[in-house]
């Protein structure tokens, strides 16, 4: 039997709504980063709405970005 651990961090200043930023490739399974959109649905429960994979380096460079655009982290 294979478990798989991965590590998620929760953005969110809405309840209805959040982001979820993931250390895995979720389409395949391996390393990499994956960033969702989940609303709460109080019928269903969490639902993912939308999503985007890419790998560590990919990553990286968005991460990189994010912070020349806005320059407040160290």
């Amino acid at each position: 039997m294979t478990i798989e651990i991965t590590q998620q961090i929760r953005v969110q200043e809405n309840s209805g709504y959040w982001y979820t930023v993931e250390d895995i490739h979720q389409d395949t399974g391996y390393d990499g980063c994956t960033i969702s959109y989940m609303v709460e649905d109080s019928e269903r429960g969490d639902k993912q709405e939308q999503y985007i994979c890419m790998g560590k380096e990919e990553a990286l460079a968005v991460a990189y970005a994010i912070n020349k655009m806005f320059g407040e982290l160290k």
